[in-house]
């Protein structure tokens, strides 16, 4: 509890004090009415909504498809398994400047070999347009996230009783069938705990954002995280960073919310499927 207390309520009271103190250590609301009537704020919530949603999307879909089969016995299951974790054991920050050399307009191979190919017409700047970067940071988080979404899957499948299926078999159900009747609602409460895990992490996403674009180009992929750590450090405006941060905090909080009334009401389907 003490080391608890230490790593996260006092930090987030103390944020909060200093959201609400002036440049003469004043107590004030006007770091909060600024956020508020400021566009900065708006535009980089509807951003790190719109790439939390889409990479944790594409992160379920791909993980749940990976761990299906990883979940099937062949030779070399194990090997694969260990080789599939890498992409999540790369620390990120390494892994951005990884796919920054790789996205690179002059010298990186992937623009060069989609014009190659003859995809593009022209050799295309993922990281200088901004509709490119916001896509490229998708591919980079999707490619490492993949994996942990996997494996949190895989575990799930691996709960699920074998007999289920055996049974099914028997009564002459087919793949589709066994997958839509027993595989999806006994994976209903892995499923939400992982998209809550990911969600979360997706939405507080830095360190990714700032390696691979910094924000940019222009402001185009620029986080809350990223904005919060611009204004209090970079521009020296700690009460209006901390209020940003508070937001965040609020919004994290709302997703909290959200994702445990939808697991409760998923979880009455769970106890009606089993």
């Amino acid at each position: 509890m003490v080391i608890f207390f230490v790593l996260s309520v006092y930090p987030l009271l103390r944020t909060l004090q200093l959201s609400l103190q002036g440049a003469r250590g004043e107590y004030t609301l006007k770091n909060f009415i600024n956020v508020f009537t400021g566009p900065s704020l708006w535009e980089t919530s509807r951003i790190t909504v719109l790439f939390a949603v889409i990479s944790t999307t594409f992160e379920m879909v791909i993980g749940f498809a990976f761990a299906l089969v990883l979940n099937q016995r062949f030779f070399g299951r194990k090997a694969l398994r260990t080789i599939f974790l890498i992409p999540w054991v790369i620390p990120t920050a390494i892994m951005a400047v990884g796919w920054k050399f790789i996205l690179q307009h002059s010298y990186g191979p992937f623009p060069w070999l989609l014009y190659w190919l003859g995809i593009t017409k022209e050799v295309p700047y993922f990281l200088i347009m901004p509709r490119m970067a916001f896509i490229s940071l998708i591919i980079a988080d999707v490619w490492k996230t993949v994996p942990f979404c996997a494996l949190l899957l895989l575990a799930g499948l691996q709960m699920i009783p074998e007999q289920l299926y055996e049974a099914a078999d028997i009564d002459g159900a087919g793949s589709i069938q066994k997958f839509i009747l027993i595989t999806l609602p006994l994976m209903i409460p892995t499923i939400v705990v992982t998209l809550m895990f990911r969600f979360l992490q997706a939405f507080g996403i830095f360190d990714l954002v700032w390696v691979l674009t910094g924000g940019g180009p222009g402001d185009s992929t620029l986080t809350l995280s990223v904005a919060i750590y611009r204004e209090a450090l970079r521009y020296i405006n700690i009460g209006g960073g901390s209020a940003m941060a508070v937001v965040m905090a609020i919004y994290v909080v709302g997703i909290l919310t959200v994702i445990r009334v939808m697991r409760k009401s998923l979880g009455k389907i769970y106890e009606a499927k089993a």
